[in-house]
């Protein structure tokens, strides 16, 4: 069943029903839901759709040859050939033609970009809608929108499809507290394949076992997977993103612990970036700042580097409560994190450049640090998150008023607390007399 994606079906619709040529590569990471995007868009057009396979150039011609011709087993014919082909038979009225799984063509026979370019060039007067697909973000950036690629601007539209949201998240699994969704979240994040694997009608426990613990799950495995379709060697982003998950968010942290070279440590970081499973963060209020830190941006890996791999990896089915226990015996200190990636997209639908912000308190010289920072229409907010299992005291108030006089900004400041399990009435005097807004789970799940 096709979920959301409203924004994205109906930009390519927009598109679509307008006049021109038009060619808009589509790419995220793999399971995100390119294919199924498509297939919604196409499903009542002239389309014709090809998914490339990982072999030899002329196998995928001859897939590709077979498909235009409508013949099984039909003879390859070249690329070039192929393109024309298409053209002289739905050319005279408005088509679609797709190529999924592109990077696997290119990884085949890399002038393919070329002929592509030399097609759209004779042709861009005609009403040809080409869309180009792929899940190894580094040959979509630099084969696609790379300004070395010989199709650098030509495109006249992109779709950067991204996971789902925790507020989206609910249509997959219905039967579930906001609580119990929160977890699920946490643990495989707003893919939509993988939030698919997670039965509703079975208990959070049941899920996370079957589908996780279990040595023969897919997700126990996707990891190996996603890092075969974009490394050649991937054991040292291995240890730079378990390195990560262990706590060290510094580049000498990440060194020191996975027994690498500084300067290779921020090449790998670099690629990381790039692929977006890594995210580097500055003060807010300091984008220049020196002070970097890294962060897992993904949320299914952080999950499986701090539970899976490397220990877990294979858990016999006898050992799975064992390993259950365990991991929910870190489950509150790990979820603090999710909470706070929750409460901060909470945040980002009101404001923008949502953040964090640390630095050092002249008075103390203690480092200080806010877990959420985000520019409004009108200043800056400034926000604590608390994760607990007892309601908020009046101690975090304290410490979000003390800390925001260490922000440098003039600009006003509004000040947020989230708590998952509400406040104390100490807190709440205090936030009415200090203009501090709380805010607990419910609330921004509601």
């Amino acid at each position: 069943m096709f979920y959301g994606r409203d924004d994205e079906l109906g930009e390519l619709n927009r598109r679509y029903y307008s006049r021109g040529f038009q060619f808009i590569p589509i790419y995220g990471r793999r399971r995100v839901g390119k294919t199924a995007l498509i297939d919604e868009f196409i499903k009542d057009k002239i389309a014709i759709k090809f998914t490339a396979v990982k072999g030899s150039y002329s196998t995928n011609m001859r897939l590709l040859s077979s498909i235009v011709l409508g013949v099984k087993n039909a003879p390859a014919m070249n690329f070039e050939d192929i393109l024309e082909v298409i053209h002289d038979k739905y050319g005279i009225s408005r088509y679609v033609f797709v190529i999924d799984e592109f990077p696997y063509l290119v990884k085949s026979e890399e002038s393919v970009t070329g002929i592509l370019n030399n097609f759209i060039e004779s042709h861009q007067d005609s009403d040809a809608f080409i869309i180009l697909s792929g899940s190894s973000m580094n040959i979509m950036k630099n084969q696609i929108l790379g300004k070395q690629s010989p199709l650098y601007g030509r495109r006249t539209g992109q779709i950067k499809l991204s996971p789902f949201l925790f507020a989206d998240t609910k249509q997959f699994l219905p039967g579930y507290s906001d609580e119990e969704r929160m977890i699920v979240y946490g643990l495989v994040g707003g893919i939509p394949w993988y939030l698919s694997f997670f039965d509703s009608g079975k208990s959070l426990k049941e899920n996370i076992i079957e589908n996780l613990i279990n040595p023969y799950a897919v997700l126990n495995k996707e990891a190996t997977l996603l890092f075969s379709e974009e490394f050649e060697s991937p054991v040292a982003y291995y240890d730079v993103i378990s390195s990560i998950a262990k706590g060290h968010n510094r580049v000498g942290e990440i060194a020191s612990d996975a027994g690498l070279e500084t300067s290779r440590i921020s090449v790998l970081l670099k690629e990381l970036i790039m692929l977006e499973i890594i995210e580097k963060r500055r003060p807010i209020d300091d984008p220049k700042s020196k002070r970097t830190i890294y962060r897992i941006r993904d949320q299914y890996l952080r999950a499986y580097f701090s539970f899976i791999y490397p220990d877990k990896v294979e858990v016999s089915k006898a050992r799975s409560e064992e390993a259950y226990a365990e991991m929910m015996g870190d489950m509150e200190t790990y979820m603090g994190h999710v909470f706070e990636e929750v409460c901060s997209e909470y945040v980002g639908r009101f404001c923008r450049e949502v953040g964090t912000w640390w630095g050092t308190d002249p008075a103390t010289r203690m480092k200080e640090e806010i877990d959420i920072a985000a520019f409004d229409k009108g200043g800056m907010v400034l926000c604590e998150c608390k994760y607990r299992s007892e309601p908020t005291g009046k101690d975090v108030v304290e410490t979000l008023l003390r800390r925001s006089g260490l922000v440098k900004s003039s600009l006003p400041k509004r000040l947020m607390v989230f708590s998952r399990s509400g406040f104390s009435e100490e807190a709440i005097r205090l936030a009415d007399s200090s203009g501090v807004e709380l805010y607990t789970f419910e609330d921004i799940t509601r």
